[in-house]
């Protein structure tokens, strides 16, 4: 068990670095509480986390690469259970996930008013066990979207049922993910990430470029060396090297 400070120890995570200067300066006028840490992406509030054992998280949920419910579900991995106070612009999805894992939560932009009242109800109930509600929080997290994958955009994230992504078009650390609706979302992912989270699902990279959807393959062209995807009446072509179209085939001839 660990010394209790005079002072409480927040950590603050956010992407937008004008929020965190603003957070800072607000508390720094309280005593009472101590910025430890601020950290503008996911992995660098890991790292922090490890350094100063902080007794809150003022948590930005919208953040590239990595948001803030993954930054929970991997500080909970590690054994940490400090308080946390998630901070949104919107997102209804994660408002009702939140108020279900009984999670406090301030919306932007932030009024200092309704801070200071959610950091003193974490005070008045400290000492609760976090990583129970924590593990609520993810469970109720995978309820709410069923079937559906969380990609991370410029500005938020989207919810996509793989089944409707036709296929994925790399564009460095963005991809153009084609919709069956026709629709071509561009997400703040690479289309390595892309790959990954879509690997249960029947997705087969066949280039450095392309991620495709299987259901949507209808024709493999040995002397050409593309795959052809229909949908929605029209036929795409995709050029694949041939060391891929002999592993696409493998993959057919094991399943």
């Amino acid at each position: 068990m660990r010394q209790m400070d005079r002072f409480l120890k927040i950590m603050l995570v956010d992407d937008e670095q004008e929020a965190l200067d603003l957070l800072g300066f607000f508390l720094a006028k309280y005593e009472q509480f101590k910025v430890v840490a601020k950290a503008s992406n996911v992995d660098k509030a890991i790292q922090l986390l490890k350094e100063t054992d902080p007794d809150l998280v003022l948590l930005d949920i919208q953040m590239p690469d990595k948001d803030g419910f993954q930054f929970i579900e991997e500080m909970n991995g590690l054994g940490f259970n400090p308080g946390v106070i998630f901070v949104t612009a919107f997102e209804n999805y994660a408002i009702k996930a939140l108020r279900n894992s009984a999670f406090d939560y301030i919306l932007k932009p932030v009024k200092f008013d309704e801070l200071l009242i959610a950091i003193e109800r974490f005070t008045e109930k400290r000492g609760n066990q976090n990583d129970v509600q924590y593990a609520k929080l993810l469970s109720i997290l995978k309820q709410s979207s069923p079937g559906k994958v969380k990609l991370n955009t410029r500005s938020g994230y989207i919810l996509l049922s793989p089944e409707e992504i036709v296929h994925c078009k790399a564009d460095g650390n963005y991809t153009h993910i084609q919709l069956l609706s026709e629709k071509i979302e561009i997400v703040a992912q690479n289309l390595g990430s892309i790959e990954k989270i879509l690997e249960k699902h029947r997705f087969f990279r066949v280039s450095r470029s392309y991620l495709i959807n299987l259901d949507y393959l209808s024709r493999v062209n040995r002397k050409t060396s593309t795959c052809s995807l229909e949908f929605n009446g029209r036929e795409v072509q995709i050029n694949t090297p041939a060391q891929k179209i002999r592993l696409l085939e493998n993959y057919f001839n094991q399943n």
